[in-house]
């Protein structure tokens, strides 16, 4: 077999990520407050763009005659007549950036409110200052300062501050104590702390801790949780803790008959040592501060307005912006530098890209939440109960783009309707048919699950194969194994587990 290089000439089309794509597609799938974020940051690196702070604007101001827009484009041309030297593209791109501005700033096109912040910045401070929750006191601080008033040897306190650090949001320690203090892997052991720690010492460090505020810290499982707050509980609690202690297992599956016969008490005896139970906190750390609260800020806003839904898409806290009259300037006076004029038409450029980007996320968020709208208006006027099966490849045929596009426009958004807040693809569900030409959405059919066991007999609570003969009647035909599916998603236990004695 011979092999030989050679030469060929051949004809293909293919697509090529642009600069102007791949931005427009990072802008399309950013959520508001980054998309802010995003702009906030082409501001500080694009010294042709500034913030219109003062009133409201209409219109770009473009009409100063000797600094504006126009007086460039005027110059441009008289310079152009003189040296007999095109300026097309230069003419061009300040048009279509005059006509991005326009578009960017009209307050039509934004949400209510964005176009009249008249106190500027201040009031926005202000506004964020009165809304930012106080920082409070996270668990791990809690506990540490517990630690630093106890009197035992430094070299426990030590252990027991390895163990505070490794605690989770809840409290509970998740990993294996020895862990904390060797590392096994490659078949040796390292030691993580200076001069090792033996079994005993551990578990005293681990006593220590458990010893502190709130109750349970510090627990390795939820019946461990559950022991360590009976044994610091008020009264007498001997036989509630033998219960959590030898018999966790039979109560997580409810079977309180076969507790009562081994214990020698009657079920309500064992009921009453429940109730007791029950007020106990099974995530002890709960109660204090750890990760920021994430606050949602919808992308879209749908009002219901004389009985007709509306669409607005949320601009509220985008910039309102204008051309650096500095940059304009010296775009004026350098006009036969090619350095400087191929710097600031390059910026302008970037502001335009910009400008297109967020306008084009605006216009196709607009015409999917149009068509969640149109298809899903039974939802909007009367709740998640009357949701329809939705694909996001149907929304995509309606409005003539590619799925990957929709898919990209909904990532991390959300929605605020008449009916609440919602994650944006919260809309896009499966369903089952009726028998009648319509269907059930997944979501719907679920909440009909769930107001089912709200209402049924907790001494004979409905068994799978009940709420499937029960959604057979209303016309949903739907497997046991799907019910048990989704009865595991709505954390709702089996019959067994839900009956009452």
């Amino acid at each position: 077999m011979q092999i030989s290089q050679h030469m060929s000439q051949r004809m293909e089309q293919k697509l090529v990520m642009t600069r102007q794509m791949i931005q427009s597609i990072e802008m399309l799938q950013l959520p508001l407050m980054d998309l802010m974020e995003n702009i906030n940051q082409e501001l500080v690196e694009n010294p042709c763009l500034e913030l219109k702070e003062s009133e409201p604007i209409k219109e770009v101001d473009v009409d100063k005659p000797k600094d504006g827009l126009k007086e460039i484009l005027r110059e441009e041309k008289e310079t152009a007549k003189q040296e007999k030297e095109p300026t097309n593209e230069t003419e061009a791109r300040i048009k279509r950036l005059e006509s991005l501005m326009n578009e960017w700033n009209d307050p039509s096109t934004r949400s209510n409110g964005s176009g009249s912040r008249g106190g500027g910045d201040e009031d926005a401070k202000m506004e964020a200052m009165n809304n930012t929750a106080a920082p409070s006191t996270t668990l791990e601080d809690h506990l540490m300062q517990q630690l630093q008033l106890v009197r035992e040897e430094p070299r426990l306190k030590e252990l027991a501050q390895s163990i505070i650090g490794s605690l989770d949001d809840t409290g509970f320690l998740k990993v294996p104590l020895m862990e904390l203090f060797y590392n096994t892997e490659s078949g040796f052991r390292q030691e993580l702390v200076p001069g090792g720690c033996s079994d005993e010492d551990a578990e005293l460090a681990l006593e220590l801790v458990q010893g502190f505020e709130p109750p349970g810290v510090g627990a390795r499982t939820v019946q461990e949780c559950l022991l360590l707050q009976l044994r610091r509980m008020a009264g007498e609690t001997e036989f509630e803790e033998k219960l959590i202690d030898k018999h966790y297992d039979d109560l997580s599956h409810n079977r309180l008959p076969k507790i009562a016969k081994d214990m020698g008490v009657s079920v309500d005896r064992i009921k009453e040592a429940l109730s007791v139970v029950a007020h106990l906190n099974i995530k002890p750390g709960r109660g204090f501060g750890g990760r920021r609260p994430q606050y949602v800020v919808p992308d879209v806003h749908v009002d219901e307005i004389d009985g007709q839904l509306s669409i607005r898409i949320n601009e509220h806290f985008l910039p309102t912006l204008r051309i650096s009259n500095d940059s304009l300037q010296l775009l004026k006076t350098e006009s036969k530098n090619e350095q400087v004029r191929d710097y600031i038409m390059g910026k302008l450029g970037s502001a335009m890209w910009l400008m297109e980007s967020v306008i084009q996320r605006r216009n196709t968020l607009n015409r999917i939440t149009q068509q969640i709208v149109d298809i899903q208006k039974e939802f909007f006027e009367h709740g998640p109960s009357h949701l329809k099966p939705l694909m996001m490849q149907e929304v995509a045929e309606r409005i003539g783009m590619h799925v990957s596009t929709v898919s990209r426009a909904l990532a991390g958004k959300y929605i605020q309707t008449p009916q609440g807040l919602f994650a944006m693809k919260y809309f896009f569900t499966g369903g089952f048919s009726t028998g009648e030409g319509e269907a059930e959405s997944n979501r719907a059919i679920m909440l009909k699950i769930s107001d089912m066991v709200k209402v049924e007999d907790k001494k004979k609570p409905l068994s799978d194969e009940e709420i499937v003969a029960k959604l057979l009647a209303d016309g949903v035909e739907i497997a046991r194994r799907t019910v048990a599916k989704y009865r595991e998603k709505l954390t709702i236990p089996s019959s067994r587990q839900r009956r009452e004695y």
